[in-house]
């Protein structure tokens, strides 16, 4: 009995390894393909043909078929949605107008070497590593019109007088609510822009300061024509990233005051989770998506162009081209984007002493890094502060800083399960997606299997589906599973849901790695599953660690399907910190310093992993989505 329980893994390899390379790319990708088949298409499937009947839970349960009813009749007369619409625009055109600009700022800070750039790196991607749930949080007790930072420093500069009601307006409250959402987005854009900036040859930075250019003719002449695509790129995922978000909205403004913040994703999700329009809620869903699918057609256009368009590199065609003036080869001047017999006219210059300059950078950058480390430590402030200390205009801080808050959070049991809850799905998603993902890459990566373009770009549109677009259907999925309110339930919807992606970014990981480790270690006598798992793998690791990081600071954030999967027993840390400023007791809605020290308990996990695994972070990520 032994013998046959420790021969039949080997016996297993070996009609593994008498399968052609396409039948085994296919069963590799099965175990992965087949969570996206069961968990992620049907739903997206669903909400189509959802918008196509009558369903009012409130009102009814018939489902009477309607066609094109609430395409053609009911969306253009609803009036709430049209508004919506001008502010969805106003929004992802603020976020993006501050998001690229401010990405590109701390991108190339972090390629400057000097002395604590490490903690600028870690507090670039600061931001990133808080869930967006918590963000609106933070952002809120900021602008919090009584006794809010943002009250106190404008009544210290004399801009006012006693309290602001940041939020308390339209105007204010959509102004926050970019300030706050670029915050988050910023360290995201900033790895991409990074890598594309890593990608410029040191050469023509060199032949432009023989030239005698300056640093912004450099950056004008070289850096920008260099990244401009990528620009373009991080513009249109921003205004993409800029459509589907809700959870920022949830505990920033609630899309108040009145309607005031109510764009079309937070529209869709108050139609369906408040008025239970699940069939006209599946036609906005379906607008959503087609808005979002021209955005990422236009993302992939540019990229395919890009890439259709990149040629060899400078350093290569410089031996190949003609010998041109000294002149003309820095890339830095006018000249060189004229003919080398043109000579551009000469304007005078205002020439200001290197300290003017180097002064406004360094005062640039300690402002960057205050915006993005600032709320932060103001929340982390906040938690160890009396009550009395932090609700005065201005705040009057103190010395006596206490952990009580925190002792009293952690000593409540609803806590200390979301507690267990999170860790447990955070560590099994994980796992399972990446060992899931890492089968279903790696064929993708290494063969020729028929179909499979098909299949990237199926995986490719499962990511343009925003996540409220399928939640109800998700429901419904595991209510009929009997799988709602289980740990079960936010394991398997994770792991499909984050699945697409993570192929995605492997499969661009292990086409890295030289395929003639694979050919050594075949003609050992390695088979092809120990070829993956042993050789493969451990090659490839400082870009799947990197994938594992992302994967497991997603999880740990994710709060939609933690709040429409969860109840009593599968709640997660975000699920209940989404909720608990409306959490009334006896004694009114909870101390303002606790909600801050939840704040903070929600976000210390996601802390350690960017300070522990900083220099794999910004390595593997801003690599990978430069070649993703």
């Amino acid at each position: 009995m032994s013998r046959g329980v420790t021969t039949w893994p080997g016996r297993v390899a070996g009609r593994i390894d008498r399968l052609s390379d396409r039948t085994f790319g296919w069963l590799a990708f099965l175990p992965g393909g087949a969570l996206v088949l069961l968990f992620v298409l049907p739903p997206i499937i669903a909400v189509a043909a959802m918008s196509l009947f009558r369903i009012e839970l409130l009102r009814d349960d018939l489902t009477p078929f309607v066609g094109l009813d609430n395409y053609l009749r009911r969306l253009p007369a609803d009036r709430a949605f049209l508004d919506a619409v001008p502010r969805t625009v106003v929004l992802a055109a603020g976020v993006t107008a501050l998001t690229v600009p401010l990405a590109l700022g701390c991108a190339l800070l972090l390629t400057k070497a000097f002395r604590g750039s490490m903690l600028v790196g870690i507090a670039v991607l600061l931001p990133w590593a808080v869930a967006p749930v918590v963000t609106g949080l933070y952002w809120k007790f900021i602008f919090q019109s009584q006794f809010g930072l943002a009250t106190a420093l404008a009544n210290i500069l004399g801009i006012a007088n006693g309290p602001v009601g940041w939020l308390d307006t339209a105007e204010g409250a959509m102004v926050v609510a970019i300030v706050a959402t670029a915050w988050r987005m910023v360290p995201l854009m900033a790895l991409l822009l990074l890598g594309a900036l890593r990608t410029v040859p040191e050469a023509q930075y060199r032949a432009a300061r023989m030239d005698g250019a300056g640093a912004w003719q450099a950056f004008r002449f070289i850096t920008l024509p260099a990244i401009a695509p990528t620009l373009a790129i991080v513009a249109i995922m921003t205004v993409i990233l800029s459509l589907q978000m809700i959870d920022i909205l949830f505990t920033l403004t609630g899309g108040g005051p009145g309607q005031s913040t109510t764009v079309i994703t937070y529209y869709l999700y108050r139609s369906t989770i408040g008025n239970l329009s699940f069939g006209y809620s599946g036609a906005l869903a379906v607008v959503l998506f087609l808005i979002i699918l021209g955005c990422s057609a236009l993302l992939l256009a540019v990229r395919f162009r890009r890439r259709g368009t990149a040629g060899p590199s400078t350093d290569d065609d410089s031996e190949a081209r003609p010998a041109r003036p000294m002149s003309t080869l820095g890339a830095s001047s006018v000249a060189a984007a004229l003919p080398v017999d043109i000579e551009p006219p000469r304007r005078r210059r205002i020439r200001l002493p290197r300290w003017v300059g180097r002064v406004a950078l360094v005062a640039a950058s300690v402002a960057l890094i205050a915006w993005l480390v600032g709320p932060v430590i103001w929340i982390v402030i906040t938690s160890l502060q009396p009550e009395g200390a932090v609700t005065q205009l201005p705040p009057r801080l103190t010395l006596d800083l206490r952990l009580s808050n925190y002792t009293d959070l952690l000593s409540r049991s609803q806590w200390q399960g979301s507690i267990v809850v999170s860790l447990t799905v955070v560590t099994l998603v994980t796992l399972l997606t990446l060992f899931l993902g890492a089968l279903a890459a790696y064929p993708l990566a290494r063969y020729e299997m028929p179909g499979s373009r098909v299949v990237l770009i199926i995986l490719l549109l499962t990511q343009m589906v925003p996540a409220i677009v399928v939640a109800i259907p998700t429901l419904l999925v595991f209510r009929f599973l009997g799988l709602k309110d289980t740990i079960a339930a936010l394991v398997i919807v994770n792991t499909a849901f984050w699945m697409p992606l993570i192929v995605w970014l492997l499969r661009n990981v292990f086409r890295e790695v030289p395929r003639s480790l694979e050919s050594a270690a075949r003609i050992d006598g390695c088979g092809r599953l120990g070829t993956l798992f042993r050789v493969v793998m451990p090659a490839a690791w400082p870009g799947i660690s990197a994938t594992a990081i992302l994967l497991l600071v997603g999880t740990w954030n994710e709060f939609l399907f933690a709040v429409m999967l969860g109840d009593r027993n599968a709640v997660t840390v975000t699920r209940l910190i989404g909720f608990v400023q409306a959490t009334v007791g006896p004694e009114g809605p909870p101390p303002f310093t606790l909600v801050a020290a939840a704040g903070v308990t929600a976000f210390l996990p996601c802390l350690v992993l960017v300070v522990v695994f900083f220099r794999r972070l910004m390595s593997g990520l801003s690599q990978g989505y430069v070649k993703g």
